[in-house]
């Protein structure tokens, strides 16, 4: 299965590739620019991928669910250079038949730099990124996180469909996990556009896939946080515009396949303040 989802995603990528798009992501902000996004996820579990990739229900009628507050940002540093941060606070709740914990508290937060090295004839940019533990008990259970650091390396692609109002856009990236769980590689290939001045969707195709070098023994307190997991989503959002610098987004972004994760769903609000 995996093998199929590989050839899928890599078959995919290389048909973005050959054609002729702006991906919103490649791009930086303006010098003194900002992009805020403050939203609001709810994920749920009702399931879980074994490691064939099969869907199985969670034992004694389990759930598990994840919902989370997050600002995102990016800050126009030179045109060309974009300093970026994501910053959580979750509440966690696992549960079944017999057992029930929960947890809460800022999560994991990311910082980066993203740096366009090309404007013409596709936009091609480079991103750095370090994922560093939050302030939180590694005891905790569910856990909020790894209690470690990552570094990410990744490579960004676009291309505008002008004169129709579409971009498409392609992300590769590896991250190099400093302790027991594997590193991961990742894909991401997206498509979006405006429908009029006012209102805007895209869909994101997004892929984790692990370098199954992960330490022996390693343990895990959350089911979305095991040491070698897969997991594929389809991110499929809509936004509307009030004026230039606001505008409100609803996404819904179920799982399409893993091995050794979480299956469900999430749902999320946001709200977008740029300058």
């Amino acid at each position: 299965m995996k093998v199929k989802v590989f050839v899928f995603i890599t078959t995919l990528l290389l048909v973005g590739a050959s054609s002729s798009q702006v991906f919103a992501g490649a791009w930086t902000a303006k010098q003194g620019g900002m992009y805020n996004k403050l939203a609001f996820n709810y994920f749920e579990s009702k399931h879980y991928y074994d490691s064939e990739g099969d869907r199985h229900r969670l034992a004694y009628d389990g759930k598990y669910t994840d919902t989370n507050l997050n600002w995102y940002l990016e800050y126009g540093l030179t045109d060309q250079l974009t300093l970026l941060g994501s910053f959580y606070y979750k509440w966690l709740e696992q549960e079944n038949d017999y057992f029930r914990a929960k947890s809460d508290g800022v999560g994991d937060f990311e910082v980066g730099l993203k740096w366009k090295i090309l404007d013409d004839p596709l936009v091609l940019a480079i991103q750095g990124l370090t994922k560093i533990s939050g302030p939180y008990d590694d005891d905790e259970v569910p856990g909020l996180g790894n209690d470690q650091t990552d570094f990410e390396l990744r490579l960004l692609l676009g291309k505008s469909l002008y004169p129709l109002p579409l971009y498409m856009g392609l992300e590769a990236a590896y991250r190099w996990r400093t302790q027991a769980p594997s590193d991961e590689w990742r894909l991401l290939a997206e498509l979006g556009g405006n429908a009029g001045n006012y209102f805007y969707g895209r869909i994101k195709l997004d892929c984790l896939f692990s370098a199954n070098n992960a330490d022996s023994g390693a343990g895990f307190t959350n089911i979305t946080l095991t040491p070698e997991y897969d997991l594929v989503t389809l991110d499929t959002t809509v936004g509307v515009k009030f004026n230039e610098h606001l505008s409100l987004e609803l996404s819904c972004t179920p799982t399409l396949y893993g091995e050794n994760t979480a299956a469900g769903f999430s749902v999320s609000s946001a709200l977008i303040y740029s300058f």
